[in-house]
């Protein structure tokens, strides 16, 4: 569910609807099926998707189904832009990584009032944004744990050599030199804090700038990754990868600090990790194997993610006007993080 003001159900549903009976054989390339001509169709809202709207569309019994992202009410990015999230995973799953695809985007206004994009439902389990306590995962017990986590790193590694310069994705996307990103980031929690950032944040922030480690040849970024961002068949295997609004090119070391950074992060505000859970040696360790990459300056990849982390939950509880949003815990979790990056720096 996006943050903040979303669109009314009934318009969607409705507008939906006149575009799948307009467009049946844009229906049928993507789903493999046109719609029943008699049949209804049904919206629902799918859980998660904080910086956009993610609907469900139901198109009867036998029917595979879509999924329809909309942008954001109000936004969590000042730009939010469709056509790069198709475009990366349309490539992506050219490349033999699973993503739903093909995914396309309808521009004209007016079925909704919005472009929106419209990929193939994948059929399976999404994990809770908390393993900690998703009882999908927590009460799967230790080895399919182990499986479900190490599925989340091959699946890191595989979008890392897909080929994106073969696909255009230079064009379409932000990256390449990790200090233009870095930029890219400052003038975001700019925008996003509307001048006045979380004393933790601008402090994080300004010793990344300051530490910017050397950089390394760039690779297509998933942007977020976890696995409430994966879909899992009954035996915990990954089937497809979803949620490019964060793609991007950079070096590994950002995904990889991403993961390890929210783990840290989740271990400091739930008191524990998963027993199953391989720990963050062992989890290197195969990344590497699969890879043949040598991963280099975790600790401060691990204090950027987290920077980048907050900044969006601090957007997020601006929405909100959530009155609790300068008591936020990540604040202090990313300063803990920070002290010791630091202390490995010397």
């Amino acid at each position: 569910m996006a943050t903040g003001a979303t669109r009314d159900d009934a318009v969607v549903e409705a507008g939906l609807g006149r575009w799948v009976r307009a467009n049946p054989d844009l229906v049928r390339a993507v789903a493999g099926r046109s719609p029943d001509g008699a049949g209804g169709v049904a919206a629902s809202r799918a859980a998660g998707g904080q910086a956009n709207e993610t609907v469900l569309v139901d198109l009867g019994p036998g029917h595979p189904g879509l999924v329809v992202r909309l942008p954001p009410l109000e936004p969590t990015y000042p730009h939010y832009d469709l056509g790069p999230q198709a475009l990366v995973q349309n490539a992506v799953a050219a490349s033999g990584v699973p993503a739903p695809a093909p995914a396309f985007v309808v521009t004209e206004l007016e079925w909704i009032g919005s472009p929106f994009l419209v990929m193939p439902l994948v059929v399976g389990d999404v994990p809770g944004p908390a393993p900690f306590f998703d009882p999908y995962v927590r009460d799967a017990g230790p080895a399919l744990q182990g499986v479900m986590l190490n599925g989340l790193m091959d699946a890191v590694a595989d979008v890392h050599a897909v080929d994106w310069e073969t696909y255009a994705l230079g064009a379409a996307l932000p990256g390449q030199l990790l200090r233009e990103t870095v930029q890219r980031w400052v003038a975001y929690v700019e925008w996003s804090s509307d001048g006045d950032p979380l004393p933790a944040l601008a402090q994080a922030l300004d010793w990344c700038g300051r530490h910017v480690p050397e950089e390394r040849p760039p690779v297509l970024l998933w942007g977020d990754v976890r696995l409430g961002n994966l879909v899992f068949d009954s035996e915990r295997h990954v089937t497809a990868v979803l949620d490019w609004d964060l793609a991007s090119l950079g070096p590994r070391e950002m995904d990889l600090g991403w993961h390890f950074g929210l783990e840290f992060m989740m271990e400091a505000l739930f008191g524990g990790r998963l027993s199953g859970f391989p720990g963050v040696v062992d989890s290197l360790h195969r990344y590497e194997r699969r890879t043949g990459y040598e991963v280099r300056d975790l600790a401060w990849h691990e204090v950027f993610a987290l920077v980048r982390a907050l900044a969006i939950n601090d957007r997020h509880q601006r929405i909100t006007g959530d009155p609790r949003r300068r008591e936020n815990p990540m604040g202090d979790i990313l300063l803990a993080r920070l002290e010791s990056a630091s202390a490995e720096a010397r």
